[in-house]
């Protein structure tokens, strides 16, 4: 039986979005093995409600002020040997999960599942209207970098991103 990284519970099994994950009775997280998180986030059944969509104001807020992940220490359920190592959710979403290097599952906190959710309709939510506003710009910035790459230079993905942010800036 896996035991919870927070408390040291045993974890039980339940069925979510269609996914089989583990859940801990005393504090509430989540246990989901590689590639489970993004099985739920593309299977979203649960359609959220305004009040859940405005969360993410209060989220969005924090993004900037995060400057480390808590030391934790935590172990992972499947394989103790392994500490996991805190990472924020898209890069910069403010939502801090627990991955393991070892087996690559993930630890998620009350709630954080949720807050994945909930972040990831929102961002479905717009996804027409930012394609429709940034396309343009996305598409000048993946020329540039293509000619770049033909012309034999090396432009890893941050280069393309930092591209897009230049045309902004």
């Amino acid at each position: 039986m896996l035991k919870c990284p927070r408390c040291s519970t045993g974890l039980e099994t339940v069925l979510y979005e269609g996914v089989e994950i583990e859940t801990c009775p005393g504090c509430g997280g989540e246990w989901l093995d590689a590639g489970e998180l993004r099985q739920i986030v593309q299977h979203i059944e649960a359609k959220f409600s305004r009040e859940e969509l405005g969360q993410l104001d209060a989220l969005h807020k924090n993004v900037f002020q995060i400057t480390s992940a808590p030391d934790q220490n935590l172990s992972c359920p499947k394989c103790p040997e392994q500490k996991l190592s805190a990472y924020n959710y898209a890069s910069s979403s403010g939502i801090i999960l627990d991955k393991c290097p070892g087996c690559g599952g993930v630890w998620l906190d009350r709630n954080e599942l949720e807050a994945v959710q909930v972040l990831v309709e929102e961002w479905n939510r717009h996804l027409d209207s930012d394609v429709t506003r940034y396309g343009s710009v996305a598409e000048l910035a993946r020329q540039r970098a293509q000619r770049e790459a033909e012309a034999g230079l090396r432009v890893p993905r941050f280069g393309f991103v930092m591209a897009i942010l230049r045309t902004f800036l």
